[in-house]
């Protein structure tokens, strides 16, 4: 059997999922059908993406919350054949310390919460770390040896 690959998702490309994003959904769509087939690869997140995927825009447009938009984020996270949950400990707190000080010494600014994302994929050993943050996460990839992109397709291996 094919060893499971792990492709990290930042928070802001479950948010482009979630508010149907024209530019980015159709991509979205097809990663996840990809990986619901392939019972091999798995996307993660830290559990901290719960506390930052908190809305969809026209809720956060509007100032005016939906229960079944709430549902909606509850459910997308119930799928353990697609996604799962990093859980915070100590050990991913060192690593995002570490890439925090030394991004510090390189003149970078890094927030807590990305710096978690960082090294919560690091720690699983991800193929892939996906954001649409490329100014802030892209920088780190040569410092944490991760692979950071913009989420896209993968293609299957021809023999």
């Amino acid at each position: 059997m094919p060893e499971q690959r792990f492709f990290y998702w930042d928070a802001n490309v479950f948010l482009s999922y979630l508010n149907n994003d024209p530019d980015r959904f159709p991509t979205l769509e097809a990663i996840l059908e990809n990986i619901e087939t392939s019972k091999k690869d798995r996307i993660v997140t830290s559990v901290i993406s719960k506390v930052e995927v908190l809305w969809v825009a026209h809720e956060k447009l509007n100032r005016a919350l939906s229960r079944d938009e709430e549902s909606r984020i509850d459910s997308m996270w119930d799928n353990p054949d697609v996604i799962e949950m990093v859980e915070f400990n100590d050990e991913i707190a060192l690593m995002a310390r570490k890439a925090m000080r030394e991004g510090m010494i390189k003149g970078w600014r890094l927030r807590t919460n990305d710096a978690i994302h960082l090294a919560s994929a690091q720690w699983v050993a991800a193929i892939e770390l996906h954001t649409y943050d490329m100014k802030q996460f892209g920088k780190y990839d040569e410092m944490l040896g991760l692979v950071i992109c913009e989420p896209h397709v993968i293609q299957p291996k021809l023999f």
